[in-house]
């Protein structure tokens, strides 16, 4: 039996952290397969075996645990769990790889893993409220940066249709090549493949939801020109054609 629990950080951690979850089962077996991610995940495993399979896994093990940072993904990935399985994990932000990356492994993220192993893992009663000013303390020290910032909002608030990057890029102040290689280091991804991420994901949203009875018009409400370019791209990030993903969909909705 799994024991889940989670959590959703209030202002201003939720700036970085959408929210941290706590897993715990006496033996697990498990291999799961995902769709490309639109999120940035950090994992503290404190059991036996976690393993995250894909693009932009990194990993780092010492005695007391591992410690697995996951960035963004244009393609499937699986996870594998064996054995006693004990973790937490926080998902964050889809910048938030560029913040961490430097601090992987280092002294820091693991008084970060001791933090939450107190308390969160060892209670009964999971101290998120505590927890989340240690948190914050990694965090603050980053702040947030303008242009990714008023990046996400622009592709929050638009369609984004062709030539919305480039009247993007008409906003700040930087150069087109200087905002590629700053958003390229945060997000490993360009600012074109994040776009078309966010909109594989919305169209997943929409099959699963059934707010669109056509396939085109998935496509088009998730922002894609037309139904060819639709299908490619999102068989290129979840490894399927929308059609095939809304069977396997049913049958697990069957299933569950």
């Amino acid at each position: 039996m799994i024991k889940e629990n989670s959590y959703r950080p209030k202002y201003p951690l939720n700036q970085f952290v959408d929210f941290i979850w706590i897993g715990k089962a006496s033996n697990l077996d498990l291999v799961g397969s995902h769709h490309a991610a639109l999120f940035t995940e950090l994992i503290f495993n404190y059991g036996d075996d976690f393993r995250v399979y894909g693009q932009h896994i990194d990993n780092f093990i010492n005695k007391n645990d591992h410690q697995i940072l996951s960035g963004l993904k244009t393609a499937p990935f699986q996870t594998k769990i064996s054995g006693i399985y004990g973790s937490v994990g926080l998902i964050l932000k889809p910048f938030c790889y560029g913040l961490l990356i430097d601090n992987f492994g280092t002294r820091t993220m693991d008084r970060m893993s001791e933090i939450l192993y107190e308390h969160l893992f060892v209670r009964d009663c999971p101290d998120f409220e505590g927890v989340e000013k240690h948190v914050l303390k990694l965090f603050s020290k980053f702040g947030v940066d303008v242009d990714l910032a008023k990046f996400e909002n622009y592709v929050s608030s638009n369609l984004l249709e062709r030539g919305a990057l480039q009247k993007f890029n008409q906003s700040i102040s930087i150069s087109r090549k200087s905002f590629i290689q700053k958003f390229k280091k945060y997000y490993l991804l360009t600012p074109g493949d994040y776009i078309k991420l966010r909109k594989v994901n919305t169209a997943i949203q929409l099959l699963q939801n059934k707010k669109s009875v056509k396939l085109i018009d998935v496509g088009l409400d998730a922002g894609f020109y037309d139904q060819s370019h639709f299908i490619k791209i999102f068989k290129k990030f979840c490894g399927c054609t929308p059609k095939e993903f809304e069977k396997m969909d049913k049958v697990n909705s069957v299933q569950f």
